[in-house]
């Protein structure tokens, strides 16, 4: 039982692993800067963008922490404008967490924000800043599930959302990082599965491992390792 909920998360990521666009060359290049917009995970606990930094920026390659803690899409539509106002030449779009679960369990006063409104708060965040300049998009589908006693208390609340990032990364042509599809092929090697801490440091924030995970996905995706 353990490990078929991360069996179930990667059949799920693997039914859209034919909509992955490779690219050609390496996504970003010298002298170009990087925005990472995103929730907790980016912000204050944004430990994936160290490592990011550290491949990126020994090449040029400006990058800049646009989180926001606690935020849902429908927020961070709100401070879109911020992100344009960084200029940036690509953006990475990493939310999906608070998203999955908001309507739920402790959460179960906030508004929900179904995956069919995450999807399209995220094609209109590509929208707004394609508009404004921005050439270079690419969209993390989200962890497949939390872990620990967040995994009891939320369930499998993650893999909807994780297949409309996918979805909104084909519709406006990002890159799309599988994040959910790594992080389920790590639970299934993993003896304890999602039902201990192994990725995260509370079952939603990313541990240093899952960082590691993160941002190597990130790199490989965007050609830049």
């Amino acid at each position: 039982m353990k490990k078929l909920f991360a069996l179930t998360a990667l059949a799920s990521a693997m039914s859209s692993a034919a909509m992955v666009k490779p690219l050609d060359e390496p996504w970003l290049k010298p002298g170009e800067k990087l925005v990472c917009f995103g929730d907790s995970i980016t912000a204050g606990k944004g430990y994936y963008i160290k490592h990011l930094r550290a491949a990126l920026e020994t090449n040029g390659i400006t990058v800049v922490n646009a989180g926001r803690s606690g935020d849902k899409t429908p927020m961070a539509l709100t401070r879109i404008g911020d992100v344009a106002a960084e200029k940036p030449d690509a953006v990475v779009i990493f939310f999906g967490a608070n998203d999955s679960l908001v309507g739920k369990a402790r959460w179960r006063d906030e508004p929900t924000v179904s995956p069919e409104a995450y999807r399209d708060n995220l094609i209109w965040m590509v929208h707004y800043l394609r508009m404004r300049g921005v050439k270079k998009f690419s969209i993390v589908a989200p962890p497949g599930c939390c872990e620990g006693d967040a995994m009891l208390e939320y369930g499998m609340s993650c893999p909807p959302y994780a297949e409309m990032a996918r979805a909104a990364s084909d519709r406006t042509d990002a890159v799309p990082v599988p994040l959910d599809m790594i992080f389920a092929r790590e639970h299934i090697k993993c003896p304890e599965g999602s039902a201990k801490l192994n990725l995260t440091l509370d079952g939603i924030h990313l541990s240093e491992k899952g960082s590691v995970l993160a941002a190597d996905a990130m790199l490989k995706a965007w050609k830049m390792k």
